[in-house]
């Protein structure tokens, strides 16, 4: 079961006592885990529920409640091609985007519908939740998911103490593809959407950096995130 984004706003609120915006970054960052246990108390079956925080410390307070999760699902993806998607993400252009992903402690503006995130650089959110094998935690990398999906989804069902068959694997696969979302958002729009970029859902492709990258967009990236490149693989022959 997924907890809606309207959920997660309304116990934060009910919390703090006042509107989300209206709230400071330090009294958000101290009810995170209080509002995680509650979406756990209430629940009366496992709640998946998506963040693009780091796991760290946020002003004295951990961004995720490890006493109120089961576990977890990490996806890692090339920064290469993360750039060119969070560069529409936010309605910046690549270097904006490249010089965002690189900055240490990043985190997100406080709005009406959501709590600010703490992301923290590309390389700094993927060691965060990366830095040491954790039986909780289950480690994705999007190109393997694109390149070998039914052996890559069959870990994961592993991982969820799960045992399907190959074809209720393939049928999985195939009904949450890149293709049926993008079509939903569509015919239905989609709730994620930021307002500055026209399509949530883009291209769904690993490798794209090869086209759209300059040499020197492609040293800044590498420069900043070389040690975690290396770890999954991501580091371009040429450097």
């Amino acid at each position: 079961m997924a907890v809606p984004a309207n959920e997660l706003r309304g116990a934060a609120e009910r919390l703090l006592g006042k509107p989300l915006s209206a709230a400071s970054r330090s009294e958000i960052a101290a009810i995170r885990v209080k509002v995680q246990q509650q979406i756990a108390d209430e629940a009366d079956a496992p709640v998946f529920v998506k963040t693009h925080n780091a796991l760290v410390l946020d002003r004295g307070h951990p961004t995720i409640n490890m006493g109120a999760t089961s576990g977890a699902i990490y996806i890692v993806r090339n920064p290469l091609d993360v750039v060119i998607s969070f560069a529409p993400h936010f309605g910046i252009d690549l270097d904006a985007a490249i010089d965002k992903m690189g900055r240490l402690g990043l985190e997100t503006d406080i709005t009406e519908h959501a709590a600010y995130e703490v992301y923290g650089s590309w390389s700094e959110n993927v060691m965060s939740w990366t830095r040491k094998p954790h039986r909780a935690i289950y480690v994705m990398r999007y190109e393997d998911m694109l390149e070998r999906p039914l052996e890559t989804f069959r870990g994961l069902c592993s991982h969820l103490l799960l045992d399907p068959s190959d074809s209720q694997v393939a049928r999985a696969i195939e009904l949450s593809s890149f293709e049926q979302a993008k079509a939903q958002e569509a015919e239905k729009g989609y709730r994620e959407r930021p307002n500055q970029s026209k399509t949530f859902f883009r291209a769904g492709r690993a490798g794209q950096w090869r086209q759209q990258l300059s040499h020197e967009q492609i040293r800044r990236i590498v420069a900043d995130n070389r040690e975690q490149m290396v770890r999954f693989g991501y580091l371009p022959e040429s450097l």
